[in-house]
């Protein structure tokens, strides 16, 4: 455990990299749900370098930066060496949803290597992701964290072409990455932002980025299908009767026939009205663990992570520039307002045709992106295998779970998990990575790694 009134790196090596002088405007975990507001200033960005660092922080080897996108902005990315092989080790991405959120949500609370305690202190989490691999956080879209918009995206066709140019300038920076194995993960939100971005790899087909697989945790990924679980997960886990769910499952159907005519908007605005009513306001649960109360915007505290991030002595450590990090961006939220309810199943069948294998799992608590929306999307996909996966009996994931899979494709329903999986149940969340890297069926249904 390290205090930040202790010496916060033994030794950092700076790796610069040219940028010119400009003036920008820095700009839920589901959009349904978040009513957030935050305050911008204006930031200066004086002309020099941005500034990689390399450093050992409780430990851990970390690299950290912003990396230019074009004339838009820059991207903020944290990445940590594996703490077994990192020569060998594959390259796993993470990134949070919202959209707008930071993926230092999941790096603190989740998956990555630190918790945070009262006093701002730090502890090592013994199942952090890079137990097995490299493991990099970014901050995306531009404007998200500490990353840096000076121009939002609105759809996914720009930021998956953002996020392709980011790679790109990242893998000259760490050359070391080209063509080790790659693997990007995520949840929320993430599932409109994965399927894109990976599909934006396999059509530019670049020898040096080896994309091996996605894996997308409790995702957005075909509000078509997902939506209309809401009022039967409601009903099934006793938070309505029986005479709200015939009412709201009409409801649900007229938004459904929005979305079948390309009206985003109206289908948005349908599909919110009546899942405010399930939810409450103020919320009746907790959106994204049916088991807690909510608590304050996010139905999280995440005030620890505010606090600690917002320090000087990090943000020198991290070299960004001196402006406050949020939890969320609302502006970031706003900008792609319309793309909340556009399905990217397609993308997923297309990485699944193109032999890129897909882990998509949910933890069973979850409301906001539940287990039965996920698994009518996954058996609904139009893909060569979409007969042989559908009709798989489910197996066992030890106590923790149940999947199935076919050719690639695994669906997995986590026991006794909320929306971040890796938070409810860590060991198993990383056992789970552990085994998609080394190949889903390769390996017996059994827990292959021990701390």
């Amino acid at each position: 455990m390290l205090s930040l009134n202790e010496p916060l790196i033994n030794g950092y090596t700076l790796k610069r990299k040219m940028m010119s002088d400009i003036r920008i405007n820095p700009p839920m975990l589901f959009i349904i749900v978040l009513f957030l507001t935050q305050a911008w200033s204006r930031v200066d960005l004086t002309p020099g370098h941005i500034l990689d660092t390399e450093g050992i922080f409780l430990d851990e080897t970390f690299y950290s930066g912003l990396i230019p996108i074009t004339n838009k902005g820059f991207l903020f990315y944290w990445l940590f060496e594996s703490r077994k092989d990192p020569t060998n080790d594959p390259l796993v991405i993470w990134l949070s949803g919202g959209p707008g959120c930071s993926s230092s949500l999941a790096l603190f609370t989740e998956n990555g290597p630190y918790t945070i305690n009262d006093d701002l202190s730090l502890n090592s989490n013994p199942y952090s992701w890079n137990n097995i691999a490299n493991l990099l956080f970014i901050d995306q879209p531009l404007g998200t964290g500490f990353s840096i918009g000076k121009e939002l995206e609105k759809d996914q066709v720009g930021l998956g072409q953002n996020f392709y140019t980011f790679l790109i300038e990242f893998l000259e920076i760490f050359p070391q990455y080209k063509k080790r194995p790659l693997y990007i993960t995520g949840e929320s939100y993430a599932g409109h932002y994965i399927p894109v971005i990976a599909s934006e790899i396999v059509r530019n087909k670049n020898s040096d980025l080896n994309l091996k697989g996605i894996a997308i945790g409790n995702g957005w990924v075909d509000p078509y299908n997902q939506v209309r679980s809401y009022a039967k997960f409601a009903y099934q886990k006793g938070l309505i009767d029986r005479t709200e769910y015939n009412e709201y499952q009409k409801d649900y159907e007229a938004c459904k026939h929005l979305l079948q005519t390309d009206n985003y908007e109206l289908g948005l605005l349908s599909c919110l009205v009546t899942t405010n009513r399930i939810i409450g306001n103020p919320a009746r649960f907790n959106y994204y663990d049916i088991r807690k109360p909510c608590i304050g915007t996010l139905c999280y505290d995440f005030t620890l992570i505010e606090r600690f991030l917002n320090q000087p002595d990090v943000r020198k450590i991290l070299r960004v520039p001196e402006t406050t990090w949020f939890t969320c961006n609302m502006m970031v939220n706003q900008a792609l307002f319309l793309d909340n309810m556009r399905s990217y199943s397609k993308e997923v069948a297309l990485l699944l045709e193109s032999k890129i294998e897909v882990l998509i799992y949910s933890g069973d608590k979850d409301f906001i992106c539940n287990y039965i929306g996920s698994e009518v999307w996954t058996n609904s996909l139009q893909w060569s295998g979409k007969s042989h996966f559908s009709s798989k009996i489910y197996k066992n994931y030890e106590k923790y779970g149940q999947y199935k899979s076919y050719n690639g494709f695994i669906f997995l329903i986590m026991y006794d998990s909320g929306h971040m999986v890796p938070m409810d149940q860590p060991e198993a969340a990383v056992n789970m990575l552990q085994r998609f890297i080394n190949g889903w069926e390769n390996y017996e249904n059994k827990f292959i790694v021990t701390f």
